[in-house]
């Protein structure tokens, strides 16, 4: 059993590493993040998400409350623009996910060795810096999106969860039911953890206690009145008006993306089991996957097959849904069951090490630095091999778009958008930086919503047809010659009906034909 005390000087041992690997965490990630609002790295919610949160607005479902308001916490700092602050929180939260990472991974070590030593430490150093360099968390530290914050959540109650030491107190469970809650708020996806919590806390879990878990998850979850609360003062960005009960749960509960859940079809499994194993190898390679594989049956072997089977249905649980959720972009997922992957990483490398040295202490000198450099050649490799593809320091294609469409519109212009990124894209310029509030930014793929069809008709009461969700057709037969119509995506099914001429990053619709 591992002591509860510890002096001074122990408790400088055991959390110095962790704060040394979050700041050099925090430094890659800062260096490497974007100026500004990016839609590199499936970005492209970022000026959704900032110009929701700076006007005490609602973002896209599932609302993202908890995001929304540490976010604009956090945007207070003097950092820049207000997109490089958002961009930041998300670098800050990662940085501190690297440090849940190592604690988590030191204690697993320290309950299977009895013990903590400096081997253990730096395993757990050098595991949880193998993660900070993991592409797919590195990509999501650097832009203003929410995967970065819900894997701190993912750690942290994972972490809170291996604290045996602070189980028998009732308040701590409060504390870890409220930790859940708040993620939630951010991300929805942490639910999967629960299953796996549930195995690690079960012969700890008492009548009272698990009240307590109740009553803290509650009080977290109370975040979520933040949604209509912020939907009453209607502001402009304000995603199903979650004011009425209907609205509420269609944003909570996601209810514009079910149709992507469990819907890949069937023959594209095999192809997104592929790309899911290339995936998984480009985090760590064919040495970091080696070292999780042994770390897994290290614990199987030495009776610890409750750690194996909770953080096996943790990673089963991410893969799964990322495998089956049919977009581009559900590798994003997967960052939790990296996070677990390194805690098997640290346990392998460990496992290693002690049974190489056991019967040879004379071998310890040279087996134990050669183990220890396999392990720091991971985030070696990654930074070598990721690095230039992953800063996006100098990442300016969104910008230069906004620049250009912004030009290229006159006063009161009309501009119907078909992409997510370029509707966010301007909600933030317009809403956040406060330029070109003149402009009349139609989302052609919301219009079919009533209530988006609602908000349009009160921000915009001189836009004519707005009774009812209108079509772009009707919408736009029903303003032109009010208002110079432009197109920032091509349509189709317009070319027939009207002239459709190409315009620098945009098309104008000069007429009926």
């Amino acid at each position: 059993m591992q002591s509860n005390s510890h002096t001074p000087q122990q408790r400088v041992y055991r959390y110095l590493p962790g704060l040394a690997v979050s700041v050099l965490a925090l430094a890659l990630y800062a260096f490497t993040a974007a100026p500004w609002i990016t839609w590199a790295n499936d970005g492209d919610d970022g000026g959704d998400l900032i110009a929701a949160a700076m006007t005490w607005g609602v973002p896209h479902p599932s609302g993202y409350p908890t995001y929304c308001l540490l976010g604009r916490l956090f945007a207070l700092l003097p950092l820049g623009s207000i997109a490089r602050r958002f961009n930041l929180f998300s670098a800050v939260m990662a940085a501190a996910t690297v440090g849940l990472t190592y604690l988590s991974a030191l204690r697993l070590m320290a309950r299977m060795a009895k013990r903590e030593t400096w081997s253990e430490r730096l395993i757990a150093l050098l595991a949880s810096l193998a993660f900070a360099t993991s592409p797919t968390l590195w990509s999501q530290a650097t832009i203003a999106e929410v995967y970065a914050p819900q894997a701190f959540f993912v750690a942290l109650c994972l972490y809170l969860a291996l604290r045996t030491d602070l189980l028998k107190h009732p308040s701590y469970w409060a504390l870890m039911g409220l930790a859940l809650g708040l993620g939630l708020g951010i991300h929805l996806t942490l639910l999967f953890i629960l299953p796996g919590l549930a195995l690690l806390l079960r012969k700890d879990a008492r009548p009272a206690r698990l009240l307590a878990f109740a009553l803290g998850m509650l009080c977290g979850l109370t975040i979520y009145l933040y949604l209509p609360l912020a939907a009453r003062g209607d502001p402009p960005i304000n995603w199903g008006d979650p004011r009425t009960l209907d609205g509420f749960w269609w944003l909570i509960s996601g209810k514009l993306y079910h149709g992507y859940l469990f819907a890949l079809p069937k023959e594209h499994l095999l192809s997104r089991l592929g790309a899911w194993a290339r995936l998984w190898f480009q985090q760590y390679a064919w040495i970091g996957l080696t070292l999780a594989l042994i770390g897994l049956w290290s614990w199987l072997e030495k009776g610890h097959r409750l750690w194996a089977l909770a953080t096996g249905l943790m990673f089963a649980a991410y893969s799964l849904y990322a495998i089956t959720y049919d977009t581009t972009d559900s590798y994003v997922y997967l960052i939790p069951s990296f996070l677990l992957t390194a805690l098997w990483m640290a346990e392998g490398t460990r496992a290693i090490l002690a049974g190489l040295v056991s019967d040879r202490p004379q071998a310890r000198r040279l087996l134990v630095p050669l183990s220890l450099a396999l392990l720091a050649g991971i985030p070696v490799w990654s930074l070598a091999g990721h690095y230039q593809a992953l800063d996006l320091s100098q990442e300016h294609t969104a910008a230069q778009w906004a620049e250009e469409t912004l030009r290229q519109l006159p006063q009161g212009a009309m501009l119907i958008t078909g992409e997510d990124r370029h509707t966010f894209m301007l909600d933030y310029v317009r809403w956040v930086e406060g330029r070109r509030q003149d402009l009349v930014v139609v989302d052609g793929e919301l219009l079919q919503h009533p209530w988006y069809a609602r908000q349009l008709a009160r921000r915009y009461p001189s836009v004519q047809g707005m009774g009812d969700p209108p079509s772009i057709e009707q919408l736009i037969r029903a303003n032109l010659g009010r208002y110079a119509i432009y197109l920032a995506s091509p349509r189709e099914e317009l070319a027939r009906t009207y002239a459709i001429i190409p315009s620098g990053t945009l098309w104008k619709i000069s007429g009926a034909r």
